[in-house]
């Protein structure tokens, strides 16, 4: 445990303007961490907390001969940029989750300044401040905490867990970013493959078996966030499996955290620790998965997507992320439409008692069948339709 704890203490490390902890606490001494297995943490003890967890460009770890090199692309003179901002609410006590995705394309005011411009344009790796006073002014969302990952990172994450599994319906592929899958099934993805996953949008297409034509994904980055979301879960499920119980896949995560993730000094090792250890029993099929509403708008030469936050539902969603309403587990259920393009795929919780509700079906025509998760929501209805073409709902693929 004192090597974990000086370990942790080599990573990169920022300072949030808002935080109220004792800035020294980011050198504690080895003595402030468990020593030995005897220690019970008490989950009840930890308050929820919200994570901004952003992905960076970084083009050092492209590989020239890599098939999915699309993934990442010639970085030289785009500066760095993130198409990731998403804010994960952790709560130990009731051992839950959610994840709040903020579209790259939002406009917003940028704090700080007293200018409007895509919410993207607020990034810097190693300054999240102006990010965090956006989303905090802009949505009324407190940050505890902050971690970026950068290409390089994710890649070595996922090769650390032994790769991540995703179910595919039907053969799909990205020439763009290079992803590419022959044939249905469970697929385990390394790190290369994995990036041009997450990283597809406009070139994101599926072949209709039916029609017997490549169909494409028509939605863009909302439909990429669905991906990315779901990605997450399946990658936090992973690294739970394995690095609960492996102490060389923990090994792996925690070289990959060192050299390329940076994170804020209050996220302390005794914290890291006790939040790993409260979350270990986290189902990750419960977490549930929003993002900011949103319509889109032509702004000058931008095509821009302008926040719609004062919806009933989009205030519900708010009000979990916001620490006004506790976080609800997500219960799905299964149901077969014959629909293989999904557009509105499935409807996330909030809080209250529950009721089922049916999912919307698509309009599309094809008649191959499609397995795609309902959701088990609140009578307070806190809704939200999840858009894109997305994996199907299969626990047996992880």
């Amino acid at each position: 445990m004192l090597w974990v704890n000086s370990r942790v203490n080599q990573r990169l490390i920022v300072t949030l303007n808002n935080s109220q902890e004792n800035p020294d606490d980011q050198t504690q001494s080895a003595n402030d961490s468990p020593t030995n297995s005897d220690v019970v943490l008490d989950p009840k003890s930890l308050d929820a907390k919200n994570f901004l967890l952003t992905g960076s460009d970084n083009g050092s770890c492209a590989d020239a001969k890599s098939s999915t090199t699309g993934g990442i692309g010639d970085r030289a003179s785009l500066g760095e940029r993130s198409d990731t901002i998403m804010i994960i609410r952790i709560d130990p006590s009731s051992k839950r989750a959610a994840i709040l995705s903020f579209p790259r394309d939002l406009w917003v005011n940028i704090a700080g300044t007293t200018r409007q411009n895509r919410i993207n344009s607020a990034f810097k790796s190693t300054d999240p401040n102006r990010l965090v006073e956006t989303i905090e002014k802009s949505f009324g969302i407190p940050v505890d905490h902050y971690v970026n990952v950068n290409f390089c990172a994710f890649k070595e994450i996922v090769t650390a867990v032994d790769g991540v599994k995703v179910p595919f319906l039907y053969p799909t592929r990205d020439k763009k970013t290079g992803f590419s899958v022959s044939e249905p099934g469970c697929v385990n993805f390394d790190g290369d493959r994995a990036l041009a996953y997450v990283r597809s949008r406009s070139g994101y297409r599926y072949f209709d078996t039916t029609t017997q034509k490549w169909i494409e994904d028509p939605t863009g980055d909302l439909g990429r966030i669905s991906r990315q979301q779901d990605f997450l879960r399946r990658s936090m499920q992973r690294a739970l499996d394995k690095g609960s119980s492996n102490i060389a896949v923990a090994n792996d995560l925690l070289n990959a955290a060192l050299k390329n993730v940076i994170t804020d000094d209050q996220l302390t090792p005794r914290g890291m620790l006790d939040l790993a250890q409260a979350m270990r029993d986290l189902n990750t099929r419960t977490v549930a998965t929003y993002t900011i509403d949103s319509y889109p708008k032509r702004i000058g030469e931008l095509s821009v997507l302008i926040p719609l936050i004062k919806t009933e539902s989009m205030k519900q969603v708010l009000a979990i992320f916001q620490g006004r309403a506790p976080l609800t587990a997500q219960k799905a259920s299964i149901r077969t439409i014959n629909n293989p393009t999904v557009v509105l795929v499935a409807q996330r919780i909030a809080i209250a008692t529950t009721t089922t509700l049916a999912m919307p079906e698509t309009t599309a025509k094809s008649t191959t069948p499609t397995t795609i998760p309902t959701t088990t929501i609140p009578t307070a209805t806190a809704l939200q339709k999840t858009v894109g073409v997305v994996p199907p709902d299969d626990p047996t693929c992880r």
